[in-house]
């Protein structure tokens, strides 16, 4: 079986990041359009942060973190949160995937499901720390029961098909045989 890697064939990293690319705006379009209304009380899917994850744990380069920082860019200027936020939780993701990727997953659904949870909790948790830094009036208890507990059931059940679709984009990305 021939290996090759990325430092004889760079036309593999630049397929992968564009594939990527590809499928995060798809995913922004389909999020803005169809899954923005899927709402369970006032909390919605963030199908962006499910791509994120899932484009993490599947990717093979090694500077994956440059399309992280675009996701993040992108998100940051179509969303309403504060423009610190998806950069954070990109980059946060990104890193605890990486460290990961180095001692425990050997089962990505699993990892995808606990990294999706621990990520939707740290975005609302931001979230909600720079509505308490604003001094925006929120009752906190509804905040957290109508809005940050539905996005997190939502995130979590469409996590294993955002995770199907995301490895089969990873398989076109990197062929096998194919290490970038």
């Amino acid at each position: 079986m021939l290996w090759i890697s990325a430092h004889w064939c760079p036309e593999v990293r630049m397929i992968s990041y564009l594939i990527g690319l590809a499928g995060y705006l798809v995913t922004l379009m389909l999020q803005l359009s169809i899954f923005s209304q899927w709402k369970i009380l006032s909390g919605s899917v963030d199908l962006l942060l499910l791509f994120v994850v899932g484009w993490c744990l599947h990717d093979r380069s090694k500077n994956l973190w440059v399309l992280v920082l675009v996701m993040a860019g992108i998100t940051s200027l179509v969303s309403a949160l504060p423009v610190f936020i998806p950069f954070i939780v990109y980059f946060t993701i990104y890193l605890v995937i990486r460290q990961f990727h180095k001692r425990v997953f050997q089962t990505p659904l699993l990892g995808m499901l606990i990294v999706t949870f621990a990520a939707s909790l740290l975005q609302t948790a931001l979230t909600i720390g720079t509505i308490f830094i604003q001094r925006v009036d929120i009752d906190f208890n509804a905040a957290l029961v109508e809005v940050a507990l539905p996005s997190l059931l939502l995130n979590m059940l469409l996590a294993i098909p955002i995770h199907a679709i995301v490895r089969e984009l990873a398989f076109l990305a990197f062929p096998k045989g194919v290490e970038a």
